[in-house]
């Protein structure tokens, strides 16, 4: 199925979760991800059941320390 992560299409198997997602992308840390499907945020103690449904828009977001 294809899932758009950040406005890019990305091809995923049906039924997978949020941490399969971040898996597939490459993120294997999680701190500081937070992940949102359509515009709600999704929990971290839901990423493991939050199955991922064709056409989601998916966003990513990586906290990042500056000055």
């Amino acid at each position: 199925m294809t899932v758009f992560i950040n406005n890019q299409a990305t091809d995923l198997a049906e039924n997978a979760s949020v941490s399969t997602l971040l898996e597939q992308a490459g993120i294997h840390v999680t701190k500081g991800i937070a992940v949102a499907i359509n515009s709600r945020i999704i929990q971290k103690n839901e990423w493991q059941t939050q199955t991922v449904n064709p056409n989601d828009k998916i966003t990513i977001i990586k906290a990042t320390q500056g000055g």
